[in-house]
């Protein structure tokens, strides 16, 4: 069974760990063996979003898109509607989900990210 486990700021690697604005960590681990395998990286501001860094171990989309739905899911769940996606990793994935350049920066609003494809006419 696979889980998404916010994990505290002293566990964040550099140079994420001294930026007191991160709003959290989402850790993908393995419950059988609490294996971390992914990670993602996010800012709140207000109504808004940032994501910022996005990794999977083992470079799987699957994984990808899980770390980056729920980052958005736990902005969602504290009132942000806007995301940006600013991370370097996952792009392809990110835009698969919904996000869409803006000038030069991907970005959506949560509902429509969340949405699964078949509700986005794809």
């Amino acid at each position: 069974m696979l889980k998404f486990v916010p994990l505290n700021y002293n566990e964040l690697g550099l140079p994420f760990r001294e930026d007191n604005t991160l709003a959290g960590y989402i850790g993908y681990d393995l419950s059988d063996d609490n294996r971390e395998c992914g990670k993602c990286v996010f800012r709140l501001n207000g109504y808004s979003m940032e994501i910022l860094y996005v990794d999977s171990y083992d470079n799987d989309p699957e994984t990808i898109e899980g770390l980056i739905r729920s980052a958005l899911n736990y902005g969602g769940n504290r009132n942000v509607y806007m995301a940006e996606y600013k991370a370097d990793k996952g792009v392809e994935v990110a835009v698969a989900l919904g996000f869409e350049d803006n000038n030069g920066v991907l970005s959506g609003d949560i509902p429509t990210l969340l949405q699964g494809s078949c509700c986005k006419g794809k």
